[in-house]
C-alpha cells in the first residue's frame, strides 16, 4: 500500500514515496532517460558512455526525435546494464 497524504482535500503521494512510484511507472513503462540521467543512474560520465556503447558494453541510444537530433535510453536497458554491468553486453554495437 502506497501512503498518501491529505492537502486542502487532496489526496497525494507522500514525498518519500512519490520516487519510488514514479521510478517504477518509468520501468513498467520502459521510458527513455537522457544521457545525463543515465550518468546519474551509472556514474559513467557521457564520454564513458560512449567508449562502452561503441565497445557492445552499454546499453544502445534510440532517436526521439524525427530527425534523430535527440537520443536516449530505455530504462530496462540501463536496468539490465546496472544489475550485471561486468556481463552486459548489448545486441547492437552502436555508436550513436
Amino acid at each position: 500500500m502506497v501512503k498518501t497524504i491529505t492537502n486542502n482535500d487532496v489526496i497525494l503521494l507522500d514525498p518519500d514515496e512519490e520516487t519510488k512510484v514514479v521510478t517504477q511507472l518509468l520501468i513498467d513503462m520502459n521510458a527513455f532517460i537522457s544521457i545525463k540521467t543515465a550518468e546519474i543512474a551509472t556514474t559513467l560520465d557521457k564520454t564513458t558512455q560512449y567508449r562502452e556503447r561503441k565497445a557492445g558494453r552499454f546499453p544502445k541510444l534510440h532517436s526521439i526525435t524525427a530527425l534523430g537530433q535527440r537520443k536516449a535510453y530505455r530504462i530496462q536497458d540501463v536496468k539490465q546494464w546496472l544489475e550485471n554491468p561486468c556481463s552486459y553486453s548489448s545486441s547492437e554495437v552502436h555508436d550513436g
